[in-house]
């Protein structure tokens, strides 16, 4: 596998945990902090979406 196949599966694993995230879990934060955690966990959600399927469509 090389080197940029490894980052990607990085990515994708990230992806994939970020994902499992449930409101439950963000719940266990400080209530004042909830919002912003769930907000970034959001964006970088949709940045690496965006990542994986350029990767995907250059590759195929």
């Amino acid at each position: 596998m090389k080197k940029q196949d490894e980052g990607m599966t990085h990515l994708v694993n990230l992806l994939e945990d970020l994902e499992k995230v449930s409101l439950q879990d963000i719940s266990q934060i400080p209530l004042s902090q909830q919002h912003i955690l769930a907000e970034k966990i959001e964006s970088l959600q949709d940045e690496l979406k965006v990542l994986v399927n350029k990767e995907k469509s250059s590759t195929h």
